[in-house]
C-alpha cells in the first residue's frame, strides 16, 4: 500500500515559525521500542482490546525529528503506513533523504505543526508522541490531545511520553541553576559547558551528609552522562514542564479517552514490593487503576511517564489470568553460565541475560525452555514451540505438569520484564545462508555511524571500523567465501580480538584466520537481530 493512497494534504498546513531550536541544534533520532505499534498492540490485547495487526496498519507520530523511530518501523512493515510530522524543516529535510536512500514508500514525513492537524489525515491505529508533550506551550498539548481523539482509529491507542512528578521536582531544581546560570549564553557548546560546569560547582560544594548533597550529586551525574544535545534540549529548554500522571490522565478524559497503562508492563509487577505495599496497591478496583498507578508513581519516585490512552467507550479487562503468556510469541536473551550443566535433573542452573540479571533454575523442563529462548534469540517462539522445545531438550521426556510449570514460570518471567512477549513475531531470520544478508536500513545506518537499528526495534552500536565494513558486505548476493576474501584484502588474512576475563580484565588477545572471524561475526550479527530472512 502506497502513500499516495492516503488522504493527507500539506500544501495548505506548512509551518508559518521561523527556525527552531531544533533546526540549530540536531536532535538525534532513535528508536524508542515502547513506540513500537507490535508493542503498542501486545499491551492492549492484554487489556482486552482488539487492535488493528501491525502488518497492516496506519501510524502517526507527532514530533517525529528525523525519523529515526518511525523509518525502521516503516521499513519492517511494508504494507502499514506510517506519517511523521515535526515543526523542524532541517530535520524532516535529513529525514526525507533517508528515505530516498532506502526506497520506502509506504512513509511520509512532513514539515507541519501541530497545531495544523486535521481531520484530513484520517484516523490512525496507533498514535506516538515521544518526547513532545512536556515540551510544547499548553496550548499545543491541549491540540495533542485533541488529535488523539480525532484521529485515532476506533480500536486505536495512543502513546504519550512526559516527564513526570515526584522525581522530576529533583530534575527541575537543577534545571533552574543551569539555566541561571547560562540564561545570558546562546552556543551549544558553550551553554551545555557552563551547565556542567556549574552543577559541578555547585554539587561538590554542597555537603555530602545532607539529603541535598547527596541530591546535588546524583544529579551532577546524570546530566554528565547526558549527550549534549540532549541536555540542550531536554534540561535546559525554559519551557519544559512535568506532570502528575492524575493531570495528564484528566486532561485526556476532558477529550474522551481513558487510561489504559504504562507502556512498560513490568510496572505493574508488584513483586518487588513489601507485602503492605502489595496489599494496598491490590485493593484498588478495576475503575480506579490510573489512581493505583499514581500511588505507584510516589512510591517509585518516578520521573518519566509513558502513558497509553484509547477512546473512551472501549471496554478494557485488566485482570490478567496466568494463562496469557499462552497467547504470545515470547523472546529472552538467556544463556547458561555452566552450558556442560545437566539439563535432565534437579540440579541448579544458572542463566544470564543480556542486560546481566541472573536467574537459577531447578526445574528440568524449565532449564530446557531457557535454553531454547535463549538459542532461539532473536527469533520469538511461541508458547506451544517453546513447550515442544523443551521436551525435545529432554529427549522427549513428557511430565503431567509440564505445560502447567511452564505457564506459571513464563507468566512470572512476563510480567517482570526478563522474559518479552509480543502479539506478533519480529520479522527476522531463521538460519544463516550461503549469501547472508543484513537489514539494508542496518547497512545504510553502518556507512556513517557505529550505531545501527535492528529488526527488533532496538539500537545495536557495533564496536569498530571491521565490524561496519563486514556488516556492509553482508548484501545477500555476497557467498561467504567472496566475504572472506573481501575481508582479507581489508584486513590481512588474521584478525585480533580482544577479550576480556569473567571479571572484566584485559585477557589474552584471541588470533583468528579471517575465515573464522566471519563465522564468528555471522554468529554474532545474527544474534544482534540484523539479518534478514
Amino acid at each position: 500500500m502506497e502513500l499516495s493512497t492516503m488522504n493527507v494534504h500539506t500544501e495548505h498546513r506548512p509551518s508559518t515559525t521561523g527556525p527552531t531550536r531544533y533546526d540549530e541544534v540536531y536532535y538525534p533520532g532513535h528508536v524508542y521500542g515502547l513506540t513500537h505499534p507490535n508493542h503498542l498492540a501486545t499491551i492492549a490485547t492484554v487489556c482486552g482490546m482488539q487492535p488493528a495487526p501491525v502488518e497492516r496498519c496506519r501510524v502517526l507520530e507527532l514530533g517525529c525529528g528525523v525519523g529515526g523511530n518511525l523509518l525502521p518501523m516503516a521499513f519492517q512493515y511494508p504494507d502499514s503506513e506510517f506519517v511523521g510530522i515535526d515543526l523542524s524543516g532541517v530535520t524532516i529535510e535529513r529525514g526525507q533523504k533517508n528515505i530516498t536512500t532506502l526506497g520506502l514508500s509506504n512513509i511520509k514525513l512532513l514539515h507541519c505543526d501541530i497545531m495544523n492537524v486535521d481531520p484530513s489525515f484520517g484516523q490512525f491505529d496507533y498514535i506516538i508522541a515521544h518526547g513532545v508533550y512536556s515540551w510544547v506551550p499548553p496550548h499545543v498539548r491541549e491540540k495533542m490531545m485533541a488529535i488523539f481523539k480525532q484521529n485515532l482509529a476506533p480500536r486505536g491507542i495512543c502513546y504519550v511520553s512526559y516527564n513526570a512528578h515526584p522525581f522530576s521536582h529533583l530534575r527541575d531544581m537543577v534545571r533552574d541553576m543551569m539555566r541561571y546560570h547560562t540564561r545570558r549564553l546562546t552556543g551549544i557548546k558553550e551553554k551545555v559547558g557552563q551547565a556542567r560546569a556549574i552543577l559541578k560547582f555547585l554539587s561538590e560544594g554542597s555537603k555530602a551528609n545532607t539529603v541535598h548533597g547527596a541530591i546535588m550529586r546524583d544529579q551532577y551525574n546524570r546530566v554528565l552522562q547526558s549527550p549534549d544535545e540532549l541536555l540542550f534540549h531536554d534540561d535546559l529548554d525554559d519551557g519544559a514542564t512535568a506532570f502528575l500522571l492524575h493531570e495528564v490522565a484528566e486532561d485526556a478524559a476532558r477529550h474522551g479517552l481513558q487510561y489504559v497503562g504504562d507502556s512498560d508492563f513490568s510496572r505493574r509487577y508488584l513483586a518487588g514490593y513489601s507485602e503492605e505495599v502489595r496489599a494496598t496497591l491490590q485493593r484498588f478496583p478495576e475503575s480506579e487503576f490510573m489512581a493505583r498507578d499514581q500511588y505507584q508513581d510516589f512510591i517509585d519516585g518516578n520521573g518519566f511517564r509513558r502513558t497509553l490512552f484509547c477512546h473512551d467507550n472501549v471496554s478494557l479487562d485488566r485482570q490478567i489470568d496466568t494463562d496469557f503468556v499462552r497467547r504470545y510469541h515470547l523472546l529472552s536473551t538467556t544463556s547458561p553460565l555452566d552450558p556442560g550443566a545437566c539439563v535432565t535433573d534437579d540440579s541448579a542452573m544458572e542463566f544470564e541475560n543480556q542486560d546481566g540479571s541472573r536467574i537459577t533454575v531447578t526445574n528440568p523442563v524449565l532449564k530446557a525452555a531457557h535454553l531454547c529462548l535463549g538459542r532461539a534469540w532473536p527469533r520469538a517462539l511461541s508458547f506451544g514451540e517453546l513447550l515442544h522445545g523443551a521436551r525435545a531438550l529432554l529427549d522427549g521426556r513428557h511430565g503431567d505438569d509440564d505445560e502447567r510449570v511452564l505457564t506459571d514460570a513464563m507468566y512470572i518471567l512476563a510480567c517482570s520484564g526478563e522474559v518479552s512477549f509480543l502479539v506478533s513475531p519480529p520479522f527476522l531470520l531463521k538460519e544463516i545462508t550461503d549469501r547472508p544478508q543484513a537489514s539494508l536500513l542496518a547497512r545504510k545506518q553502518s556507512q556513517t555511524s557505529p550505531h545501527v537499528t535492528n529488526l527488533l526495534h532496538q539500537t545495536v552500536q557495533l564496536e569498530d571500523d571491521r565490524t561496519r565494513h563486514f556488516l556492509q558486505l553482508l548484501d545477500g548476493l555476497r557467498t561467504i567465501d567472496q566475504i572472506t576474501a573481501d575481508m582479507t584484502e581489508a584486513f590481512g588474512p588474521t584478525i585480533r580480538i580482544e577479550q576480556k576475563d569473567k571479571d572484566g580484565k584485559p585477557a589474552e588477545p584471541l588470533l583468528l584466520s579471517i575465515r573464522e572471524s566471519v563465522e564468528r561475526s555471522l554468529a554474532m550479527v545474527g544474534k544482534l537481530g540484523l539479518l534478514i530472512a
